[in-house]
């Protein structure tokens, strides 16, 4: 009798337990088999963008697919700071599932975020894949900018993203015309998430970005570091290959370990535009 009870005492425990595991905010979608990969979209963007990378990469891999809160359709959540929480809740999950030492593949803003993962838990995660983000993209343009510079103007573009006209929605969603990707359909697509996103957590996760400098942080990093950099999208702005290249190496120079390689046509979403490139990369990077 008291080994029965004592059994039931344990799965009470158990289930209690288990009830009080936070759920995350983010979604996320779980295929193929082997050791864990999680793969974070960029800003406003759905997990679907990597459906393409997930083809390839789960007979070897148990892929994560998360969809971050407020982007895309994913409902919002009133979370200030927005990216902190993420990588917390990121953290939790990773430790909560038992996930040893997950690959992690980030774009853009999820790139800042599997950085920022790195920097707080660097025990905890394995080779990280950058594509097309940076520790601070305040700095992107203005190699001499600073938190401190870039604040003003970060601020008030998170104003602007609380209450967005019309207008500024129209002006936005032209611009991925240019710069996002090559394909009609892929820029329809980034447009359509883009509308479903909350604006209020996009003005909040880019105030975040643009005013977080992790460049001397990434120093801590014990993971091998791969970075995956896109310049063709701003050709017509007089940017060429070389100076994004040296534009990235400035921005990880801390981290000199990584592995910078930047694509030759690619806008920013380099799995629709060189995804074949791209696969060639990170495969022989994984296998290192």
């Amino acid at each position: 009798m008291n080994a029965k009870l004592t059994s039931l005492l344990a799965l009470l425990l158990c289930l209690t337990l288990t009830a009080q595991a936070k759920t995350p905010s983010f979604k996320v979608v779980k295929t193929g088999k082997g050791p864990a990969m999680i793969l974070i979209p960029g800003l406003n963007s759905a997990g679907e963008v990597w459906d393409e990378t997930v083809q390839h990469y789960q007979k070897n891999y148990t892929c994560y697919v998360l969809t971050l809160p407020g982007f895309a359709g994913q409902p919002a959540i009133k979370a200030d700071p927005f990216l902190n929480t993420m990588r917390d809740e990121i953290i939790a999950y990773v430790q909560e599932n038992k996930l040893k030492k997950p690959v992690l593949v980030g774009h853009s803003l999820g790139g800042y975020l599997v950085l920022a993962l790195n920097v707080k838990a660097p025990e905890l995660f394995g080779k990280t894949v950058v594509v097309d983000g940076l520790p601070f993209i305040g700095a992107a343009q203005n190699p001499g900018a600073t938190v401190e510079t870039i604040k003003p103007m970060a601020e008030q573009f998170r104003k602007s993203m609380a209450t967005p006209s019309p207008q500024m929605q129209k002006q936005q969603e032209a611009s991925y015309g240019t710069t996002m990707a090559k394909d009609s359909a892929h820029i329809k697509k980034i447009i359509e998430w883009g509308r479903k996103s909350a604006y209020q957590t996009t003005g909040l996760a880019m105030y975040e970005m643009y005013t977080t400098d992790l460049r001397a942080d990434i120093a801590t990093i014990k993971a091998p570091v791969l970075v995956l950099g896109a310049w063709y999208g701003y050709k017509g702005y007089g940017v060429t290959k070389d100076m994004t290249t040296t534009m990235y190496t400035a921005q990880f120079a801390k981290l000199p370990s990584a592995e910078v390689k930047i694509a030759d046509t690619a806008r920013h979403f380099i799995m629709y535009d060189e995804p074949a490139w791209m696969f060639a990369q990170i495969d022989a990077f994984l296998k290192k």
